[in-house]
């Protein structure tokens, strides 16, 4: 039976406690941020709090629970993903735990994650999906890692890692810019021939055919509409096909934002200061042109190939609105990012998106801003309880009829 739309609960992890004139008196709200906004006393326990949250998505039946890393910012307090991974390998038994990704430029030798995962993979009984990247502008600017040749350095490491993986060891290891004589990692990963590898990327044509011929799953993470996903899952699919192989949803996933409430108006009620405070606090300096300053990206930042960089320059309109610009919560509905509303409204929406995108994995951010606790959990639930059984239904339905091909390998 072709597999259903995958539902993995994923978590930013922001700092919550920024004083109320943060917009007046900060510019951005990464990398330059001042550090002394840090309340230590309010904070006490709340990294905990979000393990928490991640780890009861894992009791309500969500397909596994989602990490990323960040630096030096009040978006994401995940500097080391792989930490908060090993709390979750021993409150979670059932879902995957995905990393997505260790930013590899960023950690010296990329032997070191391989054996990192390989270690969590053991610690969770298999159940890890490690994501590689090579990090974002703002990790160029705030670990100061040469941008000209750091997608250069990023595939070298995820080659590394990939054969310290799969090939007996020791064996040397003939790269540019990671010579090793001995690559011999132990403890090996659980799963075999290795844990899922998922790369994640913002419409790149050169990270695609990487990914293709690689075998690897494709993370979008742009956050756009269905229709523009539809669009990158027809450029994947070309890209694939030019590698021998054809697009099914299980080779892509995409990212999006949920809250469920009761009814409509209740939704938007309760979300409400959740869900500005990310868009206008924790997105100024990156998704917000109205106010402050861009810290995420500059001149040849983040690195791209030239045809990658003349279609970015064709397709960016200086000014424009992005997310943390929306002024009300019919501007944010239509920009497909955010999704809030009763059951059968998000329910609706997400299909919607579904039947266009047809990506097989959907990475749903319910913690939003400086929500508070038992909101958040109350939104998971009722995704949970309400939403996902419908979804899963019917994404299988969809999925059979436009890929018939996964009907027959299931068989």
């Amino acid at each position: 039976m072709t597999q259903p739309v995958q539902l993995y609960c994923w978590h930013f992890m922001s700092y919550p406690y920024l004083p109320k004139d943060f917009d007046e008196t900060e510019e951005t709200a990464w990398i330059t941020v001042p550090n002394k906004l840090w309340d230590k006393e309010k904070s006490h326990g709340l990294l905990n709090e979000y393990i928490d949250q991640l780890a009861y998505a894992d009791t309500i039946g969500f397909d596994g629970m989602v990490l990323n890393e960040h630096h030096q910012n009040i978006y994401g307090l995940m500097p080391s993903p792989n930490l908060l991974a090993a709390a979750l390998t021993q409150k979670t038994k059932h879902g995957k735990i995905v990393v997505l990704g260790n930013l590899l430029p960023l950690h010296g030798n990329p032997l070191r994650v391989a054996e990192e995962y390989a270690m969590l993979d053991n610690m969770s009984n298999g159940r890890v999906v490690a994501g590689l990247a090579p990090g974002g502008g703002q990790e160029t600017f705030n670990y100061n890692t040469p941008a000209a040749y750091q997608r250069e350095q990023f595939w070298e490491a995820v080659d590394l890692i990939q054969d310290a993986w799969t090939k007996q060891g020791p064996f040397a290891f003939e790269g540019k810019h990671y010579p090793l004589r001995y690559v011999n990692p132990w403890p090996q990963p659980t799963q075999t021939p290795h844990p899922p590898i998922w790369v994640p990327g913002a419409r790149s044509p050169e990270t695609m055919h990487e990914v293709a011929k690689r075998g690897f799953t494709y993370f979008l993470s742009s956050r756009v509409a269905g229709g523009e996903v539809a669009k990158v899952r027809h450029t994947f699919d070309s890209v694939l096909k030019q590698h021998g192989s054809r697009y099914t949803p299980d080779r892509m996933g995409m990212l999006m934002s949920v809250y469920v409430g009761e009814t409509d108006e209740q939704a938007e009620a309760e979300s409400h200061e959740g869900i500005w405070y990310f868009i206008k606090y924790c997105l100024k300096g990156h998704l917000r042109s109205e106010k402050g300053r861009s810290m995420t990206m500059g001149p040849g930042i983040p690195s791209s190939s030239v045809s990658d960089f003349r279609r970015i320059l064709e397709n960016s309109k200086p000014g424009g609105r992005m997310l943390g610009d929306v002024a009300d919560f019919k501007e944010l509905q239509a920009s497909q990012s955010i999704i809030v509303g009763s059951p059968d409204t998000v329910f609706k929406q997400m299909m919607g998106i579904l039947e266009q995108a047809q990506t097989g994995t959907l990475l749903i951010q319910f913690h939003m801003g400086n929500m508070r606790d038992d909101l958040a959990r109350k939104s998971m639930r009722l995704f949970a309880t309400e939403v996902a059984p419908r979804l899963r239904e019917e994404s299988r339905k969809l999925f059979a009829k436009e890929y018939p091909e996964t009907e027959k390998v299931a068989a």
